[in-house]
């Protein structure tokens, strides 16, 4: 009975810091990162790769699981939004992060066969579709 009561409390404590959205510096050791994801070139310029990194970091942050947002979330330099290397890079970075990260993330799920009763009939009544 008393493991029970730690194991119940142990979950809604879970659950709940997992609402709370980043917990964790994005340099952690344990930080997720995609495998073979992009980045600048090195030497380039360093309001460049500052607007990479932070919106690399933003974007790592959307559309993801729960695990990723605990270690990203918003990293915008509000003083450099005016420079327009910084904010391109920002923004390129914020996309390119984004869209790759969800990729990495649900590619599995695609790939998983789905049972569909009818797939060709969407609008169809049950004795039609049969």
């Amino acid at each position: 009975m008393q493991f029970r009561r730690i194991l119940a409390c142990l979950c809604i404590l879970l659950m709940v810091n997992g609402c709370r959205g980043k917990i964790f510096n994005a340099d952690n050791f344990w930080a997720p990162r995609p495998w073979k994801m992009g980045k600048p070139k090195v030497g380039a310029h360093p309001d460049y790769t500052e607007g990479w990194e932070d919106g690399c970091e933003t974007g790592l942050g959307t559309m993801v699981q729960g695990y990723y947002k605990s270690f990203y979330g918003y990293k915008q330099n509000v003083n450099k939004v005016n420079n327009q290397r910084y904010y391109k890079a920002w923004k390129d970075a914020y996309t390119y992060c984004r869209h790759y990260s969800f990729r990495w993330q649900w590619d599995a799920l695609d790939t998983i066969p789905q049972k569909v009763s009818n797939p060709l009939c969407v609008f169809c009544d049950n004795e039609q579709s049969r």
